[in-house]
């Protein structure tokens, strides 16, 4: 009794103490997720991501933009209403700035021009200008003696009739389609590789392809290889390779591929393949992507490029609006995503949204594995996705190794992926056997390949990320799923993300399972998780309920040089295995370090008095230390 007396007297006095140090200033800052946007001239809605810490107020430079909120405290979403533009291109500036004046960001705003009303420039040299099917067909037959000097302009919307046309072998020039469109044709390429154009090393901006009415297929146009194509291999509906720059195009025309050849193949909606500087930029795909054919290597597909293996090729403000479904038999690997199939070398992708569902379903026994995303199948080598969002279901009941994520299929080396939202449902379903990885993640799917630089960062997940196998397999193939990521092998970081919905697996086998509401597994060696909170329901389950692991943050740290510091979860586990369930981890072999610890495990609601014993599951070797109790 005396010594609790001493310790309380001990502890107000320090607290007394404390209470006389100076406070550290804290510093108001104002951030923008996106400094620079463009409108139609027909006027929209844009939004804006707010990162503040203070109070502030958004005020419109431009009469013709109206941002609400005007004012708030913290961070938000700002809504930019942009009126309908009558005359010439314009450009505004909204400006947010902290209440004391010390901190303020700016989002600079473009809109086009009116088509028609714009100023009419001096005579063109003749030929330069397409207003016919004729003009255009000539167009394609000479587009490769093009120089970089010479400039193109469609004055009209151009109904080709039908017409089969051979693709361009290239283009050097500037293509300008003033937001005109180009429908009902089909292009047919007799070369190893297939698209409107060959090859654009020039640039191609403001065009619609394939629809008649700027907002879906004409039900007409295509582009796809001929009968005489021998090893028939990148394609897209814009072009087969890009060294250029694509800007405002929108396709809407099929793009069909009957694979026969043993290589690697890039199938995009709008580029097969990048591997040179080059930007594709506000640009949009709302064609169907149809394969078939023997698959003997592997093929990248992507919404808006197959892939891009180059350090200055960049993917920014593009869309995915079509559903991409699939069920090729591969003999080796595929790479699918809502915007790109497969990026390396520093190729960067930048907010991007994808609007489709991404669906990979056939119940065959296929090649080594797939990599199934909303934004990007797989990252390698330096590469970044940062700043998109994914709407989209994402799903595959496909018998090989999946590594399925709502932004990310796979992560690989250096690759750095943050700031962005996926909303989707994250699915794998297999009605049948199967002894293979299985790694889903609302953010990430799968991490692999040691490197210090591997991050994953402040991200957030609004989709329910679901998995239903029936896996026997007890050796080193996993069966993992993650708010944030499914699986994480080593050198990476887990930082500031969050995570608000649902993760489940059920294991119709003995086999076991790993559930997570930020991870589901990670094996140390250099990875860790810091500030990320969950906030989702997770739930375990397998056959015999001996294998299943449940943890609020992650499932399971395996290394003992795993550190999960300063994280926090609020969502209710369950798993039926009482010894590998947490609110933190499951199965703990590393370290828990200043963790919150919330919710409930197994119905049991944490309090102080079972917060040492819910915080990690009781067949843990780990440590677990300053844990609090969530609020």
């Amino acid at each position: 009794m005396k010594l609790n007396h001493i310790l309380f007297v001990a502890a107000a006095v320090l607290a007394i103490a404390s209470c006389k140090q100076p406070q550290p200033e804290v510093v108001s800052s104002v951030s923008v997720g996106t400094k620079s946007i463009t409108a139609s001239w027909e006027g929209e809605t844009k939004t804006v991501a707010l990162t503040a810490n203070c109070e502030w107020t958004a005020t419109s430079g431009a009469a013709w933009v109206t941002v609400t909120p005007a004012s708030g405290n913290g961070a938000t979403t700002l809504s930019l209403a942009i009126a309908e533009n009558a005359g010439d291109a314009r450009d505004g500036k909204v400006t947010v700035a902290s209440k004391d004046g010390k901190a303020n960001a700016e989002v600079l705003v473009s809109q086009a021009a009116k088509p028609g009303d714009q100023p009419t420039p001096g005579p063109e040299p003749a030929g330069n200008t397409i207003k016919t099917a004729a003009e255009l067909s000539e167009f394609f037959g000479n587009a490769g003696t093009f120089t970089a000097d010479d400039t193109w302009t469609i004055e009209a919307d151009i109904d080709c009739g039908g017409a089969t046309l051979a693709p361009a072998p290239s283009f050097a020039g500037v293509l300008d389609g003033k937001n005109h469109k180009i429908y009902n044709y089909n292009i047919v390429s007799n070369e190893p590789v297939a698209g409107l154009f060959l090859n654009i090393s020039g640039t191609v901006k403001n065009v619609i392809l394939g629809s008649s009415d700027g907002k879906k297929w004409d039900n007409s146009s295509s582009v796809s290889f001929g009968t005489e194509a021998a090893n028939a291999n990148h394609i897209g509906g814009v072009c087969a390779e890009l060294t250029g720059t694509l800007e405002n195009v929108k396709n809407f025309a099929k793009v069909s591929i009957v694979i026969n050849n043993s290589e690697v193949s890039g199938i995009g909606g709008l580029v097969g393949r990048i591997t040179s500087p080059a930007t594709i930029k506000s640009c949009e795909n709302g064609a169907q992507l149809e394969i078939s054919g023997t698959m003997a290597q592997g093929a990248y597909t992507g919404g808006i490029v197959g892939h891009a293996n180059n350090a200055e090729a960049l993917l920014e403000d593009c869309v995915n609006s079509a559903n991409l479904e699939f069920n090729i038999i591969n003999a080796k690997y595929m790479m699918y995503g809502g915007i790109v199939g497969y990026i390396r070398d520093g190729a960067k992708v930048d907010k991007c949204r994808n609007e489709g569902d991404i669906t990979y379903n056939n119940a065959e026994a296929g090649g080594t594995y797939i990599m199934i995303a909303g934004i990007c199948g797989g990252m390698y080598y330096n590469s970044t996705v940062s700043n998109c969002v994914n709407k989209g279901k994402i799903s595959t009941n496909r018998n090989q190794v999946s590594r399925i994520g709502g932004i990310v299929g796979t992560l690989n080396s250096k690759g750095v992926v943050e700031g962005n939202t996926n909303e989707g449902e994250v699915v794998i379903n297999h009605d049948f056997e199967n002894g293979n990885w299985q790694a889903a993640g609302g953010i990430v799917g799968f991490q692999e390949k040691e490197s210090a630089d591997n991050i994953i960062r402040n991200n957030t997940n609004k989709g329910a990320v679901t998995v239903v196998v029936e896996n026997a397999t007890t050796h080193a193939n996993k069966v993992t799923a993650g708010g944030i990521l499914g699986l994480g092998v080593l050198g990476l970081e887990i930082s500031g993300n969050v995570n608000e919905a649902a993760v489940s697996i059920t294991n119709k086998a003995a086999g076991p399972a790993y559930a997570g509401g930020i991870a589901g597994w990670f094996k140390g060696a250099g990875t860790f998780t810091k500030n990320n909170e969950n906030k989702g329901a997770v739930n375990c389950k397998t056959s015999d309920d001996a294998a299943s692991v449940a943890g609020g943050v992650v499932g399971c740290v395996n290394d003992k040089v795993g550190t999960c510091t300063s994280d926090k979860n609020t969502g209710a586990v369950v798993c039926a295995n009482a010894a590998a369930a947490g609110s933190i981890a499951g199965t703990n072999n590393g370290k828990l370090v200043n963790c919150v610890a919330g919710g409930s495990v197994n119905g049991t609601k944490l309090t102080d008095a079972n917060l040492a014993g819910l915080t990690q599951g009781t067949s843990s070797a780990g440590t677990a230390e300053g844990t609090t109790l969530a609020k």
